[in-house]
């Protein structure tokens, strides 16, 4: 007669292999998986976001998309913008603005909030010019400025105006607007102004007066 197992002697059960798939199996059925979960989850989220602000009445907590013009979505605009390039004479010159943006989608015009221009004249003298506002005119390298325009030319010339065409590709600048100014032999205005003769020469136009230094009254 067989006795019972007591409960300290139990059988062992028969042993179990583990089975499992190889890693490139396994990755595969992760892969397939994934493009299951994946769009489903991206329906999940868009869902949500049509739907939040209606679920959401409180005013202190609201999604929404901003909104900006079609100028703001179609113009390019940028901070700190600074620009190099060559002139005719391979001189380098720079214009830096605080900000920059395209008056058109398309246009090669831009629009400079208080732009500066730098270059170096034919002479080889150093012109600095800056404003309020300006509009730079890609193609043909021609900066308009207007505001408060000032001039600075290493001569010792000074100049104020408000308005003002700098041509960076010949390193020149006229302006067609009242002009004030100052130099080494004194001071000066007139109704315009010329930087010509490849920079040699500030020229005064139109009604124009200028006193100098150390003239006497007569």
């Amino acid at each position: 007669m067989a006795r019972p197992h007591s409960p300290l002697h139990r059988p062992k059960p028969p042993h179990r292999f583990a089975w499992r798939l190889p890693a490139h199996q396994r990755y595969s059925r992760f892969v397939r998986l994934m493009k299951i979960l994946l769009p489903s989850l991206a329906a999940v989220l868009l869902a949500l976001v049509v739907v939040w602000p209606k679920l959401m009445d409180d005013e202190r907590f609201r999604i929404g998309f901003a909104k900006l013009s079609s100028s703001q979505v179609e113009s390019l605009a940028m901070v700190n913008a600074r620009y190099f390039g060559m002139d005719s004479h391979n001189r380098p010159f720079t214009v830096t603005a605080v900000t920059a943006t395209q008056e058109t989608r398309g246009s090669d015009v831009v629009v400079l909030a208080d732009p500066r221009a730098d270059f170096t004249s034919n002479s080889g003298a150093s012109v600095l010019v800056e404003s309020q506002r300006g509009f730079y005119h890609q193609k043909t390298q021609m900066l308009d400025l207007e505001g408060e325009v000032d001039l600075f030319h290493e001569n010792g010339y000074e100049m104020h105006t408000s308005r003002a065409t700098v041509d960076l590709k010949r390193s020149t600048v006229q302006g067609n607007a009242p002009v004030e100014g100052q130099g080494p032999a004194g001071t000066l205005a007139g109704a315009g102004f010329e930087i010509r003769d490849q920079g040699r020469e500030v020229v005064v136009t139109g009604s124009s007066r200028m006193i100098l230094k150390g003239a006497s009254s007569k």
